[in-house]
This record gives structure tokens, sequence and C-alpha cells, in this order.
């Protein structure tokens, strides 16, 4: 599958024609149910479905964890910061190793509440992608990534919350001696833990 940019203005330009198309609902900061904490922070389960080098073959899959800062703007607006490695022994037939480590910023925007308690969320990240092979060409390389996608979290209480699901595609600018190019589907999986006033 060619990269084309167009994919990322297409998603960014569908993102603000549904943000615009909502009305405004009042939004409240704190750490009780229905309302928006300041700050979260949250690290769970990862798992990427990618391409292995060289090429496009899509044929690994790797799991591991993440790590994660949501900071919360007015608007349902937040900044994210997402950092995310994971690993896998066996590539293909192979006993070739690869470890991936990505570390993505931007900006995040949660929907309105459905159900009072499950809120949807779609987000535009940017930054950098390092690779650990046992592929001799590839064996320390790193690259420019970016991601696009969205998710549905919960609050269980007061300061503890989950990410039900997140499902992103992950591009990144690896080399893999043939066309530099990487097109990762990764879902993952969480808790979170909600700072703010009371």
């Amino acid at each position: 599958m060619r990269f084309d940019k167009t994919i990322l203005l297409t998603a960014f330009l569908a993102l603000s024609a549904t943000i615009s198309a909502q009305t405004g609902a009042a939004e409240t900061f704190g750490i009780d149910p229905g309302e928006t904490p300041v700050l979260e922070t949250s690290a769970g389960y990862t798992f990427i479905h990618a391409n292995a080098p060289p090429g496009q073959c899509g044929c690994v899959s790797a799991n591991g964890g993440y790590g994660s800062a949501v900071i919360s703007l007015p608007r349902g607006f937040a900044i994210v910061a997402d950092l995310a490695a994971v690993h896998t022994n066996t590539v293909g037939a192979t006993t070739q190793s690869i470890t991936v480590f990505n570390y993505l910023f931007g900006p995040r925007y949660r929907f309105r509440p459905v159900l009072k308690r499950y809120i949807p969320y779609a987000q535009i990240l940017g930054g950098g992608s390092q690779e650990y092979s046992s592929y001799a060409a590839v064996q320390n390389v790193r690259g420019a990534a970016f991601s696009v996608g969205g998710g549905v979290s919960t609050t269980i209480n007061r300061h503890f919350g989950w990410t039900i699901v997140e499902a992103d595609w992950v591009g990144s600018r690896l080399p893999n001696a043939q066309n530099n190019l990487q097109n990762d589907l990764r879902i993952s999986s969480g808790f979170t833990f909600r700072l703010g006033p009371r």
C-alpha cells in the first residue's frame, strides 16, 4: 500500500468538519464521573501489525506496552504524548527479531459522552520511530512517524478510567532496504489515572 499525503489531509478535514458540526456542550473540569480531568496518565497493552524489512509484506505481529499523558484543554481538545514499544522474536518463518519504539505527540478531540460515561475521541499525532532489529541492514534505525486514529474511554471512579480500545493507523519512514515506508495497524487498551480539581 503506497503512502499518500492526501490520507492525512482527508482525515484532518473530516475531523474538522465533525467538530464544527457539533453544538457546544457545557464542560466541567474535575475528577468526578462526567467531568473532564485536567491531566490523565495511561498505561496498558498495545499490539501492532507491521511491515517487516525489506519491503511491504505486512507480516509482523508484535506485542508490547504503552504509556501516555493527556492534558485537557477547553472545548473538548487535549494535547497527547504517547510512547509505545513492541517486540517480536519471529518475523515470518525466520528467527529474526524486531523491537519498535514510537514516540508521538499531537492534538486529540473528545466528542460528547455517549450514555454519559463512554467518551469517543479522535487524534492526529506526529513524532518519530526507533527500530532495533537483528536484520543486518536495519539493526538500529530511526525515522519520522505519524498516526491517525481514535478510541473510546470510560470512567471507573474519580481517579481511574479505562481506555476500552484505541485503533490507529501508524505510518513511519524507517529504512527497510526497499522503499523506507511502513503502514501499520495499532490496537491498544489500558487504564488511566485522573488528576484535577475536585
